[in-house]
């Protein structure tokens, strides 16, 4: 009996409540290891856009460049066709055509790595 006595002190000594506890010791610093030899790297206009998953990166560059150029800007930087279309000064449906032909391909080479 002595002996649990002992070790629920010993545990209570060793416990510290949330209460009690600072910003830094409830959320300790962490860091994401991310290594850009494992990502393709692209360049468009003046953003470099990096793609983790080795699939979609070679089958990006499978495509024609402004394809390739139009996807990533468009779902890697978030950019509308409107936006687009003022950097290339095309129409914005030159852009969401090039775009979609891009993603059609896109599709089908990403089917046909999937079977290899």
């Amino acid at each position: 009996m002595k002996s649990l006595r002992i070790s629920c002190q010993l545990f209570l000594y060793h416990t510290i409540l949330f209460c009690e506890m600072n910003e830094i010791e409830m959320n300790p610093p962490t860091t994401i290891d991310e290594h850009f030899f494992d990502m393709t790297i692209f360049q468009v206009l003046n953003f470099t856009v990096y793609v983790s998953d080795e699939k979609i990166g070679t089958a990006l560059c499978k495509l024609s460049a402004r394809q390739r150029e139009f996807i990533l800007l468009y779902y890697f930087q978030d950019m509308n066709d409107k936006e687009i279309a003022k950097f290339y000064h095309l129409s914005r449906s030159a852009i969401s055509y090039t775009r979609n032909r891009g993603l059609e391909k896109l599709k089908i080479l990403l089917n046909e790595e999937s079977y290899k």
